[in-house]
């Protein structure tokens, strides 16, 4: 006796190559979407690197004593100094590991700007932070060719006119 045994193999040509397709969508759309992620890691890694920068620069400038500090603190900080219009422009560059470096070998840039406001009773600055990436992030923004604002900081400090007072005739 013949043993027969009886497999359907009627799967049509037309069922693997849907059930090949289908998988092949899935893939690409499971790839896009680690590739979206690994980039939003780094971007986040990127806003906390910036704001320890920052947040660490500002608190020095809120914690100074007079304008004259400020201006001694950011000139020994940053690299970069220029006046223009409304105030000092203060620019460090950092590499791809939040190192400091060059002009042309930047990855990223931290600005600040010092501008003085008119107050009667006393001197008052306005303090801007900005760390921006000079190329895009791939997969996250569309804009090619912009540079992307990672972090901003925006505070002001004042300085009261210190009146002298003559006590017990002195």
């Amino acid at each position: 006796m013949k043993n027969k045994l009886s497999i359907n193999l009627e799967v049509s040509l037309v069922e693997i190559i849907m059930s090949v397709l289908i998988f092949a969508i899935a893939g690409v759309i499971m790839l896009n979407c680690f590739a979206v992620a690994r980039f939003t890691q780094i971007k986040a890694n990127d806003k906390v690197m910036a704001g320890n920068i920052m947040q660490s620069d500002m608190e020095l400038i809120r914690a100074s004593k007079s304008s004259n500090e400020i201006d001694e603190f950011l000139l020994s900080t940053y690299s970069v100094s220029q006046d223009n219009e409304s105030g000092h422009l203060y620019i460090n560059y950092y590499d791809s590991n939040w190192k400091l470096c060059d002009a042309d070998e930047k990855e990223y840039s931290i600005s600040l700007e010092v501008s003085n406001v008119q107050v009667n009773s006393g001197e008052m600055k306005n303090i801007s932070i900005v760390a921006e990436k000079t190329k895009p992030y791939p997969f996250i923004n569309k804009e090619e060719n912009k540079a992307d604002t990672i972090y901003s900081i925006e505070s002001e400090k004042f300085f009261p006119i210190e009146v002298g007072r003559q006590i017990n005739g002195e």
